[in-house]
């Protein structure tokens, strides 16, 4: 039972799961490290101005870096909270283990043909169509990497973890209520919406879904049987 429950975990999670206690860890070396900073510009008052304002300003691009990098390792973390959450849910209530009705598990993630039904019954179409050009400059602006793997991920984290960046209150409202009558965790929509994001933004960027698999590091880790 308990190798059973650690493949569905492995299949649904991915590697999030199992970096989680490595985040923990950054995380916390990562404070530890801005406490440093904060005393090393604290100890630079005595220097002369000039080579006092180098250090400081130097000091702020690192300390800028690392705030950014708190965040990513905090929605990581927030993410994977979310997902474990949704896991526990389906467990309660199906024997069956149906982890997510919309999306299909494997790689590159694509949408079930009960997620188009979905998709239909609530509307979803329009409200991404409606949100997509705050979508589009939210992505421009935020993902980091152009790897497509990445930007699959980077979306699929970023609608669980903050679903008001790409949808109104009230069409979040709509998703919610519908949830709690099908008994499905919100997750599995905001995963439906992170693909509808991830295949415009591909679409318009002349970017191939099937690259999605080309840099997944599972596939570039595995040897050639």
């Amino acid at each position: 039972m308990e190798d059973k429950f650690i493949d569905i975990i492995i299949e649904h999670l991915g590697l999030a799961f199992f970096i989680g206690v490595l985040l923990v860890g950054c995380l916390i070396f990562l404070v530890w490290w801005c406490r440093g900073i904060y005393e090393k510009v604290k100890s630079m008052d005595n220097l002369p101005c000039h080579e006092n304002r180098e250090k400081i300003n130097l000091h702020s691009e690192r300390h800028n870096e690392t705030s950014q990098a708190i965040t990513r390792i905090e929605t990581s973390l927030e993410f994977m909270q979310k997902s474990i959450d949704s896991l526990a849910q389906s467990i309660q209530k199906s024997d069956k283990l149906l982890i997510d009705p919309y999306t299909k598990s494997h790689s590159p993630l694509s949408i079930t043909s009960a997620g188009r039904d979905m998709i239909e019954r609530l509307e979803v179409d329009k409200m991404f169509k409606n949100n997509w050009d705050r979508i589009n400059l939210f992505i421009e602006d935020n993902a980091g990497s152009k790897n497509p793997y990445d930007i699959q991920e980077f979306l699929i984290q970023q609608a669980v973890v903050y679903p008001e960046k790409f949808l109104q209150p009230e069409e979040i409202d709509k998703i919610k209520i519908d949830a709690y009558n099908t008994g499905v965790n919100i997750v599995p929509y905001m995963r439906v919406i992170a693909v509808l994001a991830r295949d415009r933004y591909f679409s318009e960027h002349n970017i191939l879904v099937e690259d999605v698999d080309k840099h997944d590091p599972l596939n570039k880790n595995k040897k050639p049987e």
